[in-house]
C-alpha cells in the first residue's frame, strides 16, 4: 500500500475503473456471463468507480489528520450512495468503497481493536469491486 491513504485509494478506484471497462469491452456483444456483471453493468460499475474518485479528489485537507478525518467522513456518504443505487452491481461498488474506505483509514490510524490486519489484504479490498477471475482476453 502508498504511503498516502489518499493517493492509493485515487490509484485502486483507477485500477478498477480501467479493468471494469476493458471487461465491457470485452464482453460487447457477447452473451451475458453466468457470474459477474455483464458489458452494460460492467461501464456502470467502473462509472461508480470514477464517480468515487471525483468524491476522493474533492477532499481538501492541509494536515494528514484532517486528510483521515476526511476520509472517514466519506464512509457514511458512500454506505449512502450504496444503499440508495438500484442496480445490484453500483450498489457492490459503492458499498465496497465505504468498506474499503474504512478499513484504510483504520490501518492507517493503527487500530487494530475493529479487527484483526492479517485477514485483510490489499486483494482483498480490491476483490470487492473487481473480480480477478474474471479473464479479458
Amino acid at each position: 500500500m502508498s504511503a498516502d491513504p489518499l493517493t492509493y485509494l485515487l490509484d485502486r478506484f483507477a485500477t478498477d475503473a480501467v479493468t471494469l471497462r476493458a471487461r465491457a469491452a470485452h464482453l460487447a456483444g457477447a452473451p451475458a456471463p453466468a457470474h459477474g456483471p455483464d458489458a452494460a453493468a460492467s461501464l456502470r460499475m467502473a462509472e461508480a468507480c470514477e464517480l468515487v474518485i471525483a468524491m476522493l479528489n474533492d477532499l481538501s485537507t492541509e494536515t494528514d489528520d484532517e486528510m483521515l478525518d476526511a476520509l472517514d467522513g466519506l464512509g457514511p456518504e458512500l454506505h449512502a450512495l450504496s444503499e440508495r443505487a438500484e442496480d445490484a452491481f453500483v450498489r457492490s461498488v459503492y458499498g465496497g468503497a465505504a468498506t474499503r474506505v474504512s478499513e484504510i483509514v483504520r490501518r492507517t490510524r493503527g487500530d487494530e481493536t475493529e479487527g484483526d490486519d492479517d485477514d485483510v489484504d490489499d486483494d482483498d479490498l480490491h476483490d470487492d469491486i473487481v473480480d480477478d477471475d474474471v479473464k479479458l482476453g
